[in-house]
């Protein structure tokens, strides 16, 4: 009998640019499930498995390099986990961690701007993002709504099917 193998846990590749008062951060997996995050004023905690056939799990913990206001951070999970964190201080950060330096974690140059151009650039676009509370989102919470689980729930139902045959 062959003993069962657990996936191993990965790390994501990160993404990350800056403002003066905020970082955006992506993770880049596409179409994450089982997404679970903590947040708090030092530290972004991330879980979350690939879409699709792959379904590896992948899990970061990252301690900030400085303090963000958690309550004014905002997040959303519609193609890559995304996460918009306002910084307590103003300030450029010269990483995004506070400590060492991480292979999976890069700079993303399609959104960075430095603080001589920011006025060119603007601020992060979080339209479609929402300010939550960080403690425990699901996957559910982070997409908003469930009307698309009753949705499909309605496909795994048995559906009375009467053909001419039958008349």
């Amino acid at each position: 009998m062959m003993a069962a193998t657990q996936s191993p846990v990965l790390k994501p590749t990160v993404l990350w640019a800056q403002r003066q008062d905020s970082v955006y951060v992506t993770v880049d997996i596409k179409d994450a499930v089982d997404i679970r995050v903590h947040l708090d004023e030092t530290a972004l905690e991330f879980a979350g498995r690939s879409g699709g056939d792959d379904q590896s799990l992948y899990e970061f913990k990252l301690d900030l390099f400085a303090p963000i206001r958690r309550e004014a951070s905002k997040w959303s999970a519609k193609r890559c986990p995304e996460f918009f964190l306002r910084k307590e201080t103003a300030g450029t950060w010269s990483k995004l961690q506070k400590s060492g330096k991480f292979q999976w974690i890069k700079v993303d140059w399609a959104k960075w701007a430095d603080s001589d151009e920011e006025d060119e650039k603007g601020g992060f676009d979080t339209d479609d993002m929402t300010g939550m509370d960080f403690s425990s989102i699901t996957q559910e919470a982070a997409e908003g709504s469930d009307d698309r689980d009753s949705i499909l729930a309605d496909l795994d139902e048995d559906v009375a099917v009467e053909t001419e045959d039958d008349a």
